[in-house]
This record gives structure tokens, C-alpha cells and sequence, in this order.
């Protein structure tokens, strides 16, 4: 995907759990189906994640930062990372399908 405005829309239209404690943990537990990144997080937090989230099978993405990233999320802090929440019977990954 890789598209801001793509991005933007599934951040407004996809259940999602914002930070990276969060994140790491929907990915261990199976409910996380696509990680957005903020490229300005901690290299070795985003390092962290991005592994975790191949490990797993997880779809990764990419923010411009953490600043964006928060905003397009709905919270007033920057945030290093996202997950995308997955819907029972259904493959989330990055993409829109709303």
C-alpha cells in the first residue's frame, strides 16, 4: 500500500490498538493482522516490531512519523506504532476494503 491517503482511510475505518506495548502484544496473540510503523520511532523498538511482525506473518507499513502517525490515529501524542485489528473470518491486512 505505502499510500498515505490509503493509509489515512484505514487508520479512520479499522478497529486498531495504538502503541507499541499494544501492538506487541496483538501480534503474540494472534488479533493484529497489518503493523503501521512510524519511520521516526525508536530504530530499535521499530526493529522489534517489524521482526515480531514477520515472525508472525503480519503485514507491516510504513508512517512518515510518530507525529502523523498519532494524529491519523485519533490520539493528540505520537504514536510509534498501530495494529490493525483483525475481524473473525476475515484476512486483514493492509489494505482497505471499506
Amino acid at each position: 500500500m505505502s499510500d498515505k491517503n490509503e493509509i489515512i482511510k484505514l487508520l479512520k475505518i479499522s478497529p486498531k490498538v495504538v502503541g507499541s506495548k499494544q501492538v506487541s502484544r496483538g501480534i503474540a496473540e494472534g488479533t493484529v493482522g497489518c503493523v503501521i510503523v512510524a519511520e521516526d520511532a525508536d530504530r530499535a523498538l521499530r526493529k522489534k516490531l517489524v521482526a515480531a511482525a514477520e515472525i508472525a506473518g503480519v503485514a507491516v507499513e510504513y508512517a512518515p512519523s510518530m507525529e502523523w502517525l498519532g494524529r491519523n490515529s485519533g490520539i493528540e501524542v505520537g504514536a510509534a506504532a498501530v495494529g490493525i485489528i483483525g475481524t473473525e473470518g476475515s484476512d486483514t491486512d493492509c489494505t482497505c476494503k471499506g
